[in-house]
C-alpha cells in the first residue's frame, strides 16, 4: 500500500501529468468565465468539464500501467472498436451545426473521431514499425490503408478538422522514421490531385470558411462574424488582459462557440498578450519535454508513439490559436485540455498516460 501511494506521489509530480493538470484547470476557470451568468456557483458546463477531468486522469493512470514494449505488439486489434464507432456515428449519430459527429449515450454525449486520435497514434507507429528495405512499400500502404479506412468515416460527418489531424500524424511519423522522401512527395500529389474536385464536394459552410480566411473582412456579419469577434476580444485584452471576469466580449457572449472552439479568445481578452504568451511558453515546455523523452525510449516503435503524441497536440493548438487570431481558417478543432468537452479531455489524457508509461517503463540508465 505505502508503495502504491509513493507511486501516485510520484506520477503527481512528473510532468505529464503536471503539465496537462495547469491546462486543465486553466480552462475550467476560462470556462467559468465564458459561461458566467451571476453569483458565485459555476454552470453546469464548469461542472461537467471538471467531471470530464476527472474521468481523463483515470484514463492517465490507467493507461500509464500499460506496458508499450520496444516492438509493436497486437495494439492493431483497437483498429475494429474504433472503425465500427465511427461507422455508427454515420448511421446513427447526433447532428448538429450540419455535421453527424456524436454518438448521444442516454444524457452523454461523445464524440468518437475523438477517440480515434488516441488509436490513431497507436496503428501508425505499429505499422510503421521494425521494417525491412524490401518491406518497406507494404508497411507504408498498410499504414495508410488503416489511416485513410479512419479518416473516411470522419471526412463523411464532416469533421476535415480532425482529417487534418490525422494527415500532419502521417506526415510526421514518416520524416521521424525516416521512409523516403519519394512517399512523402507521394502524398502531397495526391492532395493537389484530390483538392480540386474536392472544392466541389465540400458543404456551403466549408467553402465559406476557407473564403472568409483568404479575403478577412469580406463578410463580417455571416460567415466572417466569428473570427471577428475573436480578434476583437484577443485585441481588447491588450499587454495584462482585463481581468477574470472583466471581459466585455466574453461576458458578452459576442463569440459563438467560445467555450469550445474559441476559449483562446477568452485568454486573450482576459489575460492578455502576457497570459495567452505564458500558455504558448508552457505548451512549448511540455513539447520539449517530449522531445526529451523521444530521445530517451529504446526503440523506433515507442519513438514514433512518442512522436505521434507531439503531432496531434501540437497540430490542435496551432490550428485553434491560428483560427482564433484569423491566421488559419475555422476548422472546430478543440484546444488542448482548455476547449469545453469531454471526448476531447479523455483522448489528451490519455496521450499523456503513455508517454507517463513510456517513461516509467524506461531501461536503466535511461530514466
Amino acid at each position: 500500500m505505502q508503495k502504491r501511494r509513493e507511486e501516485v506521489r510520484r506520477a503527481i509530480g512528473a510532468w505529464h501529468f503536471a503539465f496537462p493538470l495547469v491546462f486543465s484547470l486553466l480552462g475550467l476557470i476560462c470556462l467559468y468565465s465564458t459561461t458566467y451568468t451571476g453569483g458565485w456557483m459555476p454552470s453546469r458546463t464548469v461542472w461537467m468539464q471538471a467531471l470530464w477531468i476527472i474521468a481523463g486522469i483515470a484514463g492517465y493512470f490507467l493507461i500509464s500501467r500499460v506496458r508499450f514494449g520496444v516492438r509493436p505488439t497486437n495494439f492493431y486489434l483497437l483498429f475494429f472498436p474504433i472503425e465500427a464507432l465511427l461507422l455508427l456515428t454515420l448511421l446513427v449519430g447526433w447532428a448538429a451545426h450540419g455535421s453527424r459527429r456524436w454518438l448521444k449515450i442516454w444524457e452523454i454525449t461523445v464524440q468518437p473521431s475523438e477517440f480515434a486520435k488516441f488509436f490513431a497514434v497507436l496503428l501508425l507507429a505499429y505499422f510503421l514499425t521494425e521494417y525491412f528495405r524490401s518491406e518497406e512499400a507494404r508497411r507504408f500502404f498498410a499504414a495508410v490503408g488503416v489511416l485513410l479506412a479512419l479518416t473516411v468515416p470522419i471526412v463523411l460527418q464532416p469533421d476535415l478538422g480532425t482529417a487534418m489531424v490525422f494527415l500532419f500524424l502521417l506526415l510526421t511519423v514518416l520524416w521521424v522514421k525516416p521512409f523516403p522522401w519519394r512517399y512523402i512527395v507521394g502524398i502531397f500529389a495526391a492532395l493537389v490531385i484530390v483538392a480540386v474536385p474536392g472544392w466541389f464536394v465540400l458543404n456551403d459552410y466549408q467553402r465559406a470558411r476557407i473564403v472568409t480566411y483568404l479575403q478577412p473582412g469580406r463578410d463580417i456579419l455571416e460567415s466572417g462574424y466569428q473570427v471577428h469577434q475573436s480578434k476583437i476580444a484577443v485585441g481588447s485584452g491588450g499587454v495584462w488582459g482585463k481581468g477574470v471576469l472583466q471581459g466585455t466580449q466574453t461576458q458578452g457572449q459576442f463569440v459563438p462557440e467560445q467555450a469550445a472552439d474559441f476559449i483562446f479568445a477568452t485568454v486573450g481578452e482576459e489575460w492578455g498578450l502576457i497570459g495567452s504568451l505564458a500558455v504558448l511558453l508552457a505548451f512549448g515546455a511540455f513539447f520539449w519535454k517530449m522531445l526529451r523523452l523521444a530521445q530517451r525510449v529504446p526503440g523506433d516503435y515507442q519513438r514514433l508513439i512518442v512522436y505521434g503524441v507531439l503531432a496531434v497536440v501540437f497540430f490542435q493548438l496551432f490550428i485553434n490559436v491560428g483560427m482564433t487570431i484569423g491566421l488559419m481558417p475555422v476548422t472546430g478543432l478543440p484546444l488542448p485540455f482548455l476547449s469545453y468537452g469531454g471526448s476531447s479531455m479523455v483522448t489528451m489524457w490519455a496521450l499523456c498516460g503513455i508517454l507517463a508509461s513510456l517513461e516509467r517503463h524506461l531501461p536503466a540508465g535511461r530514466g
